[in-house]
């Protein structure tokens, strides 16, 4: 990178890069070496920075491990976004396209099912950092819901159950359902149709009706999953 490009950096830009680059560090670490066997300055090593950039960034080595999977997840959720506005709009046909989605970061490793499985060990084994994932995982189950409100509103659907339902129910299938592919690899093919069926399922709770007078404003990708 030009070094005199690099000079004009911000300070809040160049935290984020630093941010970045250890969380995309860690997730490597903590994917091949466990949460436990992986250590701060390995995950400060691999990135290029010394440990004192974590604790920078990050309160503890619990906190590095809940923003790689936030960060793996905002990644899935922003190519979703990215087929519901430029995919097919019938439902089914959108249902099948999310599965695609999900069989194409599936296909480049279980890394995101590793990571879950780690901090959710983590969790049962010290109680006192349970109630942290908890409110986590509620706060991120209710982006999750929110996007969903978005999409369907932008598309002028209704959903027949409470988005929060929506998003709790897809995403213990999703979570589920990978977790099995993981271990039964020779299977792909049976989950990857599962994964399919789940969609469906899900899909089958929204009218495919839209309503004449709802327009689908431009640029509508739910901003807010690429904000960070």
């Amino acid at each position: 990178m030009d070094q005199a490009r690099v000079g004009r950096l911000t300070r809040e830009r160049r935290r984020e890069l630093t941010r970045t680059a250890l969380i995309e560090s860690a997730a490597d670490l903590f994917a091949h070496k466990g949460f436990n066997g992986t250590s701060l300055e390995e995950i400060a090593q691999s990135a290029g920075f010394t440990r004192g950039a974590i604790y920078k960034n990050f309160k503890s080595k619990e906190e590095i491990l809940m923003a790689v999977v936030e960060w793996h997840v905002e990644i899935q959720l922003a190519a979703y976004a990215d087929m519901l506005e430029e995919g097919p709009s019938p439902t089914l046909e959108r249902a099948s396209a999310a599965a695609d989605v999900w069989a194409h970061f599936f296909r480049r490793g279980p890394s995101l099912t590793l990571l879950e499985l780690e901090l959710r060990l983590h969790a049962l084994r010290n109680p006192e950092f349970r109630p942290r994932l908890v409110e986590w995982e509620l706060r991120w189950r209710d982006r999750i819901a929110q996007f969903v409100e978005e999409q369907t509103r932008a598309s002028g659907l209704t959903l027949e159950i409470s988005s929060t339902d929506f998003a709790a129910f897809t995403l213990a299938g999703i979570e589920g359902l990978s977790l099995a592919a993981s271990v039964h690899s020779e299977e792909r093919e049976r989950y990857d149709r599962l994964v399919a069926l789940l969609f469906k399922l899900v899909s089958g709770v929204v009218p495919v009706a839209k309503s004449p007078e709802t327009k689908r404003p431009r640029g509508s990708r739910a901003r807010s999953t690429r904000s960070r």
